[in-house]
């Protein structure tokens, strides 16, 4: 199914660039041995472009990876795919893989991270902070993750935490990269396969690569061994950047689309540490799709930038072309000039390519999402989790509606949030239902903060005590648990009829 449904993208005319030992470099980066076998020779001096000079073709890239000498608990997926894939017509075939192919099961939040990955430098206090608060709120609302996939950089960050974490084995943390930026990427043809898995089930084997983790060349990138799965786009050259960022971005609305109730989409958070532009335009993205953004502030580079505007950008009113009066963000000229001079610290290389002007062009939108945007600091009196889950609180964005905030603070576990940025709106009124389904969804996750704040918000336990729930309860309740053993023995007593509902 993969081979023919998610195709890949291969250059079909090489035009040579510049001679290299025995093998001769294309214009589009690749060697003349890495071409198709029915490649067309051009003439040095031939026009070279990616649309008329590349074609689609079966996969040939997609399995398992055996990560040689890493001592790692997991197999990941891998499947390199053409960057068409991740137009809105086609990205939907990846719902198949999803759920009838890797089988995956239902998140409850999407975390997705940017950041730095090869010029990374974040002070081990900030990075220890990020990775503690992370891994607590993806272990506690079953969230998945979505990095780019490095093993470098904020991407090996996420990998080294969920890697050593006894608590992760089902978290599914998702790498989206660049085919032909990633290192040693020909081991990962399906002809270097080694084995194949499930040999009692021949009609279900995948092929599975070794994969050696060393020192990439410069300007390559190797995988982390720690994501369970790898996505790696192409567009039929290796020497283009960021050509993953639109497919990534199409891939997480692909992603909150498939996991709908009650026509609300699954909530997802963008978290920004250090990074550059790509991470400003990845978070602009974010913001413009009504999802949320959280910036850790003090992790340096494009995040300081970005906080320092957030927090000087003063709201002005200003006539537009439709002559209609506009609120927007601007900076004094003061504060402008001293953005100039952080951008000028670690991106003065790309003056010339107008990187000043794009950065302030980025954070000042950025700055106008501001019931969206929360900047976090390690010197908060609480943890990045908490930040995550207010992010998501404090409007609608992110797909959440009041019960479904409701449900994932009573997952995460945190009273305060509800009762803050939920309870304390008066303008939203919960009915007798919902506040049963809550406390039913309460007792369910052991959360006892959250029955006092329900039954102080109007919850009538009489109410709630009908045969019903007490099936429910009965038959979700680990049997571990007091409240399982209490209806037990009530059971028992009252002759209660708790029988085993499998459609519970």
């Amino acid at each position: 199914w993969v081979r023919r449904q998610i195709n890949v993208r291969e250059c079909c005319k090489f035009v040579k660039k510049k001679d290299h030992k025995d093998d001769p470099i294309c214009k589009c980066g690749n060697k003349r041995s890495n071409h198709l076998p029915r490649t067309v020779e051009m003439t040095p001096d031939a026009k070279w472009d990616q649309p008329s000079c590349t074609t689609l073709v079966e996969n040939c890239a997609f399995g398992k990876i055996n990560f040689s000498g890493v001592d790692t608990t997991t197999q990941p997926q891998y499947m390199r795919i053409a960057v068409d894939n991740g137009r809105t017509e086609t990205i939907k075939k990846l719902e198949r893989l999803f759920t009838e192919f890797w089988k995956l099961n239902e998140p409850d939040l999407l975390i997705s991270v940017t950041g730095g990955a090869k010029s990374f430098n974040v002070s081990h206090d900030i990075c220890g902070s990020f990775q503690q608060g992370l891994l607590s709120a993806a272990k506690s609302t079953n969230a998945w993750l979505i990095t780019g996939g490095q093993n470098c950089g904020v991407m090996k960050l996420v990998g080294d935490v969920i890697g050593r974490s006894i608590f992760t084995s089902k978290i599914c943390t998702i790498g989206v990269g660049n085919w032909g930026k990633t290192w040693r990427r020909e081991m990962l043809l399906n002809k270097n396969r080694i084995l194949e898995t499930d040999s009692e089930h021949p009609k279900s084997r995948e092929p599975m690569v070794n994969y050696t983790l060393d020192a990439p060349a410069k300007g390559y990138a190797a995988l982390d061994p720690n994501h369970t799965h790898h996505f790696l786009v192409d567009d039929g050259t290796a020497e283009k950047e960021g050509i993953e960022i639109d497919f990534r971005g199409e891939l997480e609305s692909l992603i909150c689309n498939m996991f709908t109730k009650d026509a609300v989409s699954l909530p997802m958070v963008t978290i920004m540490i250090e990074g550059g532009m790509q991470s400003l335009d990845q978070a602009v993205s974010t913001l413009r799709k009504g999802k949320t953004l959280v910036v850790l502030k003090g992790s340096g580079r494009a995040s300081d930038i970005l906080c320092y505007g957030f927090e000087h950008s003063i709201e002005v009113e200003r006539e537009n072309e439709d002559g209609e009066m506009i609120q927007e963000r601007v900076l004094t000229e003061s504060c402008k000039q001293e953005m100039i001079k952080l951008i000028d610290k670690d991106f003065a290389k790309y003056r010339a390519q107008g990187i000043v002007e794009k950065m302030i062009n980025a954070v000042m939108e950025i700055s106008s999402y501001r019931k969206t945007v929360t900047v976090f600091s390690i010197y908060n009196p609480e943890p990045l989790d908490f930040y995550i889950l207010s992010s998501l609180m404090q409007s609608s964005a992110g797909g959440a509606t009041r019960m479904r905030q409701m449900r994932l603070a009573i997952t995460w576990g945190h009273a305060r949030v509800a009762r803050e940025f939920i309870f304390a709106r008066k303008e939203y009124k919960f009915s007798t239902e919902e506040l049963n389904s809550l406390l039913l969804f309460s007792i369910i996750k052991q959360r006892t903060e959250f029955v006092k704040l329900l039954i102080d918000y109007g919850a009538n336990v009489r109410e709630f005590v009908t045969q019903a729930h007490l099936t429910r309860l009965y038959n979700e309740l680990r049997t571990s648990t007091g409240g399982y053993r209490l209806l037990q023995e009530k059971r028992k007593k009252c002759r209660l009829r708790l029988c085993v509902d499998t459609t519970a």
